[in-house]
């Protein structure tokens, strides 16, 4: 399939230029639903940046694309050139629930530039496959994949993962992971980030506070509905830790500390929280 050139910007950052803080910020759970309206997202987004923040991270997995469509509508106000963008592909969102899994090169360019139109920019400095397993990294993709680059749709190839998957990223020369990064890393994950900043690659942490299931809590606010859910599904799946978690702040310090973490993400529907999460990066 012939690609068409995508209009290029003047610069779509890298990995290499400084960032005002480590600190990410995911556009991403319930900021991608009708729990929390747009014009908060765009809120909590401009107020990010103006804290220092430069990277934002989405998916169209999250909210079936309306994540990021939130987030492109943020962006309208903001300088392309002081952000860092990533989104991610391979998994599509249909509704609560239903996710579709494809990572055949059409599919995959037709998400990227299904994404960019919600962004609305012309590229991304990071593009994450979505949990790629080593099957999936066909070569007809990785050719394709390498058109969308030159075509400036993508800076930065990455794969986000949690666990061998990443190493098949990594075998394939993906330049960037986003994974899981918590005090309760096994042996195994704690190599993976060895490998990849021996690599050169950029390692984006998520999940920071663990991978217990948070605890079951009333909500307090329409916001809280979210979390509550997810906290509910997690008690369904049979083994899944439930200790395993530390509080919010102490996870995002260890990853901000951790020698061969880039970027911790984070993510909240609240303008304090955030606030509080900024200074915390800045300590």
């Amino acid at each position: 399939m012939d690609i068409a050139p995508i209009p290029a910007r003047a610069s779509l950052g890298a990995m290499t230029d400084p960032l005002p803080t480590r600190l990410g910020f995911g556009v991403s759970g319930a900021l991608g639903t009708p729990l929390i309206g747009a014009d908060k997202v765009c809120a909590l987004v401009h107020a990010a940046f103006e804290g220092g923040l430069a990277h934002f991270d989405t998916a169209p997995a999250y909210g079936a694309g309306e994540a990021e469509r939130r987030l492109g509508l943020a962006l309208r106000d903001l300088p392309r050139d002081a952000l860092h963008l990533s989104t991610k592909a391979g998994i599509l969102s249909r509704g609560l629930a239903r996710r579709q899994r494809d990572f055949t090169p059409d599919a995959i360019e037709a998400s990227l530039r299904a994404s960019l139109l919600r962004l609305g920019v012309d590229g991304v400095d990071t593009l994450f496959l979505h949990g790629a397993a080593v099957q999936e990294w066909t070569p007809d993709l990785r050719r394709r994949l390498d058109d969308l680059r030159a075509a400036g749709a993508f800076v930065r190839l990455g794969a986000a993962g949690r666990g061998p998957e990443l190493d098949a990223a990594l075998d394939a020369g993906a330049r960037a992971i986003m994974c899981p990064v918590h005090p309760f890393m096994d042996d195994a994950m704690k190599a993976r980030l060895v490998r990849a900043r021996s690599a050169g690659c950029a390692v984006f942490a998520i999940e920071t506070s663990g991978p217990g299931r948070s605890p079951v809590t009333p909500p307090r606010r329409v916001t809280d509905l979210y979390r509550l859910a997810r906290s509910l599904r997690a008690l369904a799946v049979p083994g899944a830790p439930s200790r395993l978690r530390v509080p919010v702040a102490e996870g995002l310090r260890h990853a901000l500390d951790h020698p061969h973490v880039d970027i911790a993400l984070m993510t909240t529907t609240r303008l304090d929280h955030l606030a509080d999460n900024l200074a915390l990066s800045r300590a």
